[in-house]
């Protein structure tokens, strides 16, 4: 059987696709001097297509992301933007169109806060697993989930107590059920916020639009719900409620989550609407 055999090429002129074929012949060749074996099977069969097929061939307008609109299909609901798969700019002008007369801006900087997995401290990644039992409970827990716990508010545990599956700390430590906020509400990820307690701007339930393109692109959403307080909170401060997560590493990295790529964003415009 004969693997390889060089073009016919006219004496006068060979066209460009010929020259290319020439070209991969002795290519082959030289592979077949050094490689016999390996190469062989590599020119055993005439190619299917050419090149210049290949690239007259047109996109695809089906599939799974033909276009924008099918990515939801896929992708996980927490990642899903409130307000549909659109532009900061397209929203943000949705926001202004929605007033008549919108309501002045304030300036904040923005922190993110958490619920951190007890399953996501590992002694592998270099955290204080030292068994450290919180005050008025029999279980122990490690030293750097108990940190955590202790400024975030909740975490959840690896395993159940009794029904509850998050530790709490609010001056006291203790389990619940579900992660509460200041009126025994509970948390929505990705949309519900904490403000200083004294802060007169915030009434209960009041609607709050933070304007940063950074925190639309990672949380989806413009628009938020006051859901909690925080005694250690500045009154310029608003902290924005992410969800549960694993904590992005030891040290100081333990109060940031490990799926958020905002840790705090300044000089942030707020709408206030009560």
């Amino acid at each position: 059987m004969t693997l390889l055999s060089l073009p016919k090429t006219c004496p006068s002129k060979e066209s460009f696709m010929d020259k290319k074929h020439r070209f991969v012949s002795l290519f082959h060749l030289v592979l077949l001097g050094f490689f016999p074996c390996q190469t062989a099977f590599l020119i055993a069969a005439p190619s299917d297509v050419t090149w210049r097929e290949i690239l007259t061939i047109r996109e695809t307008q089906e599939g799974l992301l033909a276009d924008a609109s099918s990515f939801p299909e896929i992708a996980p609901p927490q990642s899903q933007a409130v307000e549909g798969i659109r532009s900061y700019t397209e929203a943000l002008a949705d926001v202004y169109e929605t007033f008549d007369d919108p309501p002045e801006a304030h300036y904040f900087f923005c922190t993110i806060y958490y619920t951190p997995r007890e399953s996501g401290f590992t002694k592998e990644r270099g955290f204080n697993m030292t068994p450290t039992k919180p005050r008025g409970l029999s279980r122990s827990f490690s030293s750097d989930f108990v940190k955590a716990t202790s400024v975030e508010g909740f975490g959840r545990m690896a395993e159940n107590s009794g029904s509850s599956p998050y530790l709490k700390y609010d001056g006291t430590w203790g389990y619940r059920s579900r992660i509460l906020g200041n009126r025994n509400n509970t948390l929505q990820d990705r949309e519900s916020i904490a403000v200083h307690r004294r802060n007169p701007l915030f009434s209960p339930g009041v609607r709050v639009w933070i304007l940063d393109p950074a925190l639309y692109n990672t949380f989806g959403a413009m628009r938020y719900q006051t859901a909690d307080t925080g005694g250690g909170l500045y009154r310029s401060q608003i902290d924005v409620y992410w969800g549960e997560d694993d904590p992005l590493g030891p040290g100081i990295d333990i109060w940031r989550p490990a799926t958020c790529d905002v840790a705090v964003r300044w000089v942030v415009p707020v709408l206030i609407w009560k």
